[in-house]
């Protein structure tokens, strides 16, 4: 080769090595945030449990759903949680659920709650529950999930998806008549065979021939369903597993607890509660083009809904006439107003004593206990109620069971059950329910039935999944006021 090309090409080399890499411009995408709820990650978030307990999930949400309808209308519930292999339902005879606020979960853009922003003895508190449940029969079978949903004589066949290409949910909501009483929300997707036998889209779910509930999920789902018959008096429950039947009468028909409709008491909330309440009403009011008066708002509480009283807490705090508003100026609550306020209406009103939040009892425990199978010679019951502080009932039962069967636990707090044990940590040394029974012997093996259930305006959880709560008062069990 001439030295001449040579000597170019050589040239040519190192100028291109001193050259400077290419940099890359990134362009910032955005991605709308509902997309939280449309993938498996994202609703183990949203729920707090894995997708092998969804089906848990599932009917844990409806059913509180279902009760508190039925209260909030004052109708003795009667639900039923039909299980096939084709999906999971729940039905109620309550009033139905509205139109309008099927449509209001189907926005996923914001959260349309009427429990967030209180403090009260409810069931759910998060405001997400049906908002998780409509995508996840897409997430779970993509071709043949969906959500059906009858109510007010209409039925709505939802199926979601995702545009894989702009990342948005895409929905599809069909309706036509039929003949519907109360609400039935079934989340169905394509039946499924593992080696020969029927199966469930989660892991874990897979049954004999017989679909019998021995198997450990079906167990929890049984167990679950069996808390709410334990700790609701008033209602009927009934597990329809694979046309297997298992029915709970209720005790109690008018049995009287603190219903979801009840006002709440000012003696409940601290600082930090009254201030989101007040603005979640400006902000809903301002969306609404008005402006409620600070006496229209302390109306809503238990204790002042008459007028002198009312009156009375407003020349306390100087609020006379005052708007609602006026207490957050410039994106900031007005905190000393406000702490006047409630130290106000507190000073007016009386606290609410443990009783009126509602007591199961012992002998609807009796006889729950021995419909399931226990011993009656075996069955124990204590209630504990403080007469200081926060208003609260915890409620244990124990008893031996007839059947053999091993062990079973049904927790709860505010007349809902758990999917886990959440008493994990109590008493002055921290320990759980779990250290508790071992120590009494009481192993995963032993033929024993216990219930533990706690009523409280303000339970708190440490997880979204509502899996450990966070205990404070701890009174002496037997410590009862009357």
């Amino acid at each position: 080769m001439p030295e001449k090309v040579k000597t170019a090409r050589r040239g040519e080399s190192k100028k291109h090595a001193s050259r400077p890499p290419a940099k890359l411009e990134r362009t910032t995408f955005t991605t709308s945030r509902v997309m939280d709820f449309f993938s498996e990650r994202e609703l183990v978030t949203q729920t707090g449990h894995g997708r092998e307990e969804w089906p848990l999930v599932l009917v844990k949400e409806l059913i509180d759903n279902a009760l508190d309808a039925c209260e909030e209308s004052a109708v003795p519930p009667v639900i039923e949680v039909h299980c096939d292999a084709a999906g999971i339902a729940v039905a109620d005879n309550g009033p139905g659920l509205p139109e309008t606020l099927l449509l209001k979960q189907m926005d996923f853009g914001v959260r349309a709650s009427n429990r967030e922003a209180y403090v009260a003895p409810t069931r759910g508190a998060q405001g997400n529950a049906l908002k998780t449940i409509l995508p996840m029969p897409s997430v779970v079978d993509a071709d043949g999930g969906r959500l059906i949903v009858e109510a007010h004589d209409k039925r709505h066949v939802i199926r979601c998806r995702v545009d894989q290409i702009s990342q948005q949910p895409v929905i599809d909501h069909g309706i036509e008549d039929v003949d519907a009483k109360g609400t039935t929300i079934r989340i169905e997707w394509q039946p499924i065979h593992a080696h020969g036998v029927p199966a469930w889209p989660f892991a874990g779910w897979r049954f004999d021939s017989q679909c019998k509930i021995p198997q450990p999920k079906p167990q929890q789902l049984r167990t679950l369903v069996t808390g709410y018959a334990v700790f609701n008096p008033h209602a009927t429950i009934r597990l329809n597993w694979f046309g297997e039947v298992t029915e709970y009468a209720a005790t109690n028909p008018t049995f009287d607890k603190w219903r979801p409709c009840q006002p709440t008491s000012s003696h409940w909330y601290e600082q930090r509660h009254i201030e989101r309440l007040i603005g979640a009403y400006i902000t809903h009011d301002t969306s609404a083009g008005r402006d409620r008066l600070v006496s229209e708002f302390i109306a809503e509480f238990d204790g002042l809904s008459g007028s002198l009283k009312r009156s009375k807490v407003l020349d306390a705090c100087a609020l006379k006439r005052v708007h609602l508003s006026a207490l957050a100026t410039g994106g900031r609550f007005d905190s000393a107003r406000i702490a006047g306020l409630l130290a106000a209406m507190k000073a007016h009103t009386k606290p609410v004593k443990p009783r009126r939040l509602g007591v199961i009892g012992e002998e609807h425990f009796r006889q729950r206990f021995e419909s399931i199978g226990c011993n009656p010679k075996s069955i124990r019951y204590q209630r504990a109620m403080p007469k200081h502080g926060m208003p609260h009932v915890v409620e244990i039962a124990f008893a031996m069971r007839d059947d053999d069967q091993p062990r079973m636990i049904v927790t709860g707090a505010n007349w809902s059950s758990a999917i886990k044990n959440p008493f994990r940590s109590f008493g002055s040394t921290g320990e759980g329910l779990e250290t508790v029974l071992a120590n009494l012997r009481a192993g995963g093996r032993e033929p024993i039935l216990l219930a533990i259930h706690m009523s409280h305006p303000r339970v708190e959880y440490t997880d979204r999944g509502k899996s450990a709560m966070v205990l404070n008062d701890e009174p002496e069990v037997g410590e009862v006021e009357e």
